[in-house]
């Protein structure tokens, strides 16, 4: 089993350093997205789940020495002139789990200007109560938890994590609503299920209704997206997808 503290602990020492105060991060790129109708990205190194359909396996999983340490506020300022520049309003960090380092994180958020919206992409599984509040704090900021599988067996398939990880995702979904962010505006949950039984995915949608019954409601559900490189990695992991689209958005029943 791969230990989700101890990856936390490997992207800390490679992939983020102190400088003058400041928490730098590594980026791998900066690009301007389709996703969410329209959203400037940067592109973090390093994250604490192994999932086995996970798109920038190659450049946030395997190698942390990857990419440039980045200041905060360069990072913020980077997002927002290229989001001007393209007649974006939405901002995010992907490629990576960006709550590793939540000072470096914190500091972005405090950079960006409130005219655009930042969206927190993250698994959850480092979202306590403290940084819930801290993130709460932000009135531009949307958090979307990625729940990965319906179920902690599905989770332990697709990460090789512990299963009992599973229940992070849903607390930290506990956090955020309880310390102010409200469900479906603020903050959600989106869920792979690309290898979620129905029974399953139904499962998850009565915890969320535990938590907050518009929680499950406003779901958003992730397919796998066969990228040659993601069909790649899951063939060596030994993992086959019951729901599944091409890169170009096209159902697939199967690789």
């Amino acid at each position: 089993m791969i230990d989700p503290e101890v990856l936390t602990r490997l992207v800390l020492k490679y992939s983020v350093r102190e400088e003058g105060g400041a928490v730098l991060r590594r980026y791998f790129r900066f690009r301007a997205d389709r996703w969410y109708g329209g959203i400037a990205t940067a592109d973090v190194v390093g994250c604490n789940l192994r999932c086995g359909m996970c798109w920038a396996w190659r450049n946030s999983s395997f190698r942390l020495d990857v990419g440039d340490f980045m200041r905060p506020d360069v990072v913020a300022r980077r997002l927002a002139e290229m989001a001007r520049s393209r007649g974006i309003a939405q901002l995010r960090i992907s490629g990576g789990e960006p709550t590793i380092a939540p000072r470096h994180l914190l500091a972005v958020l405090k950079s960006v200007p409130e005219s655009y919206t930042f969206i927190v992409e993250t698994n959850g599984i480092l979202i306590d109560r403290g940084l819930a509040r801290e993130l709460a704090g932000f009135p531009n900021v949307v958090v979307r938890v990625s729940i990965k599988g319906a179920t902690p067996e599905e989770f332990g398939a697709i990460t090789m994590s512990p299963p009992h990880y599973f229940y992070r995702q849903l607390d930290a979904l506990r956090n955020l609503v309880e310390a102010g962010m409200a469900p479906c505006r603020d903050v959600y949950a989106a869920a792979m299920i690309g290898f979620s039984t129905d029974d399953g995915v139904r499962r998850l949608k009565e915890a969320l209704s535990g938590i907050h019954e518009a929680l499950a409601e406003c779901l958003d559900e992730e397919l796998v997206i066969l990228y040659p490189h993601v069909v790649k990695l899951m063939r060596a992991r030994g993992l086959r997808p019951l729901r599944a689209v091409a890169p170009s958005g096209v159902p697939q029943s199967m690789i």
